[in-house]
């Protein structure tokens, strides 16, 4: 008889809990990957697999590159600070695809600015559309021999510059 008071204080948690989770499943982020199997997946893809789109004559030839793309960077920093976005470019040949021709405040280390009306540079990178439908927000990852090895759909690629160095030292 003394246990009913502590079963009924596990439902109230459970259902507390499932309705959190709920919640959090109902809001989940509109830029997001609808199959969220295929979003930040933390995998390189193998080499040789699939050949990046030519999108620019002699783009990542000495060493890879990452292709950023976003809907807009109008009044924004690209990186949250400089010294992540110095510390990529370094690593990396930066190219910035954004859908409406915007640049970011600070453009120190880009090598190039794209811009994507008709989401035909999405399209050849593989980039699905997020759940709220409109231009892919995220960051591709190319290997020096051409290839892609990493994609993600990733609305805060801006506080993830380790994670693509990371990633990007995979892929030598």
């Amino acid at each position: 008889m003394t246990s009913h008071p502590y079963l009924f204080i596990w439902l109230a948690v459970a259902g507390g809990m499932g309705g959190l989770l709920g919640l959090a499943e109902h809001a989940r982020h509109p830029l997001n990957d609808p199959d969220l199997s295929q979003q930040r997946t933390g995998i390189l893809m193998p080499a040789g697999e699939e050949r990046a789109p030519s999108i620019q004559p002699g783009w990542g030839t000495r060493r890879g590159t990452i292709i950023l793309f976003a809907r807009t960077l109008k009044g924004r920093h690209l990186f949250r600070d400089l010294a992540d976005q110095s510390d990529l470019t370094s690593a990396a040949d930066l190219i910035v695809v954004t859908h409406d021709e915007s640049r970011p405040v600070i453009e120190t280390g880009i090598h190039t600015f794209l811009t994507d009306h008709d989401e035909s540079i999405a399209r050849a990178f593989g980039l699905r559309r997020p759940i709220d439908g409109g231009y892919p927000v995220g960051y591709v990852i190319v290997d020096a021999q051409g290839f892609i090895r990493f994609r993600t759909l990733d609305a805060g690629f801006d506080r993830r510059a380790w994670e693509m160095k990371l990633l990007l030292s995979g892929t030598r």
